[in-house]
This record gives C-alpha cells, sequence and structure tokens, in this order.
C-alpha cells in the first residue's frame, strides 16, 4: 500500500511568496507627512524661483525624490500644490494679525492688525512672491482657492476692525467691507513696492502705513 505524501514544510521560499502576498507595508503617518512636506518645499523653492507655469509636475517629482505617480497621490494637480502652499502663508499670516490685534482701542487693534499684515510679508518676500505673483488657476469642477478656503472669513477681521472703529467716532462713514477692501488693497501696494523695488528710496515703514490707514480714518 502506497505511503501517504505530506506536503513539504514551508521553507523560506514559501514564506517569501507569503510575504509578497501580503504587499508592501503601509508607510506610517510620520513618513507620509515628511514626504509630503518635502514636495511643499521643493514646490515652493521653484514656484518662487522659475514661475508656477515653468514647472512641471514630473519636474517636481524628480526633485522630491519620488514618482510622478507617487507625488500625485499626495496632490491631485499643480494647482492643488500651490493652494496648499498659499493656505500655509494665509494660515500663518492671520495667526499673527489676530494675535497683534487683540488687544487695545479700536484704532490701536485697527493699527496692528495693519502693520502686523505688512510686516509679515516684508519679512518673508519668498511668500508674498509665492501669493500674489501666481495667479490662481482652475480646470473641470476645481474652485478657485478664494472660493474653497477660509481666505474671505480671515479677510473679514479687517471688516470688523473697520465697523467697530466706526463706532467710536473715529472711523470714516461707509461701507465697513468697502472701506476695509480699499485698506487691504493700499496694504499689498505697500508691500509690493517694498518687495519688488527695494532700491527706491521709501519713506518708512510705519509712515506708510499711517498714511495708508487715512483710508478708514474719519
Amino acid at each position: 500500500m502506497p505511503r501517504k505524501s505530506t506536503p513539504p514544510a514551508a521553507g523560506p521560499a514559501s514564506t517569501e511568496t507569503l510575504l509578497r502576498s501580503r504587499g508592501r507595508p503601509r508607510r506610517s503617518v510620520e513618513h507620509e507627512q515628511q514626504r509630503r512636506a518635502r514636495i511643499s518645499e521643493v514646490a515652493r523653492r521653484l514656484f518662487v524661483d522659475e514661475g508656477f507655469e515653468a514647472v512641471s509636475m514630473r519636474r517636481l517629482a524628480q526633485e522630491a525624490g519620488c514618482g510622478t505617480m507617487s507625488l500625485y497621490g499626495y496632490f491631485q494637480s499643480k494647482n492643488a500644490i500651490l493652494r496648499s502652499l498659499w493656505e500655509d502663508c494665509f494660515a500663518e499670516l492671520f495667526a499673527r494679525v489676530q494675535q497683534a490685534s487683540r488687544r487695545g482701542t479700536p484704532r490701536q487693534r485697527l493699527e496692528r492688525a495693519a502693520t502686523a499684515f505688512v510686516d509679515y510679508w516684508c519679512a518673508q518676500p519668498q511668500h508674498y512672491r509665492l501669493v500674489f505673483l501666481n495667479q490662481d488657476h482652475r480646470s473641470g469642477e476645481e474652485r478657485y482657492y478664494v472660493d474653497s478656503s477660509p481666505l474671505m472669513e480671515r479677510f473679514g477681521l479687517f471688516r470688523e476692525l473697520v465697523a467697530q472703529l466706526q463706532t467710536t467716532g473715529q472711523g470714516r462713514a461707509g461701507d465697513p467691507q468697502a472701506l476695509s477692501e480699499a485698506l487691504i488693497c493700499a496694504l499689498i501696494g505697500l508691500c509690493h513696492a517694498f518687495i519688488t523695488i527695494p532700491e527706491f528710496r521709501w519713506q518708512p515703514r510705519p509712515a506708510l502705513i499711517a498714511a495708508s490707514l487715512g483710508i478708514v480714518l474719519g
């Protein structure tokens, strides 16, 4: 009577096959965050140095040390990378503006908010260029950054400060929204002048901020 054969014991080869069938282990959350931060760092540098339009996703992947398809796993598009960088800038900016305008009279709070706004961009001109010298684009059903982020709510802080100033009788009469937008435009203009034409002998920054605040002061 023939003997019943027994299956061979699992050796190294069969163990390797088993591990392969389970797929690669998932990367840790920390690894994912580091890779995303690396992509953002590279994109920030390239977008500022070479311009958003000149940089391709393939170039970004090469500089970040990952495959192009892997890059799309972190960001759906080049626009998504740019908007993510904008969000980082504005989150940091308005944290400082809110902190600066937390205490004081309505006039002092507005003055401090305006100063913090200008100081942030002038201290980090690369952030200014990234945000204000690169136009937003959308494709398909994408929405513009201004419509898909808390940006308008953040800028609403200036409207609130102008409205509070008006209640004291020190603010210019008029629509707080229109007045605050006019002030913001003036402050951005100051930043643009200081950053892009630094060789011009501008008046001291505090003096020009004070002059810009004349838009909303009564």
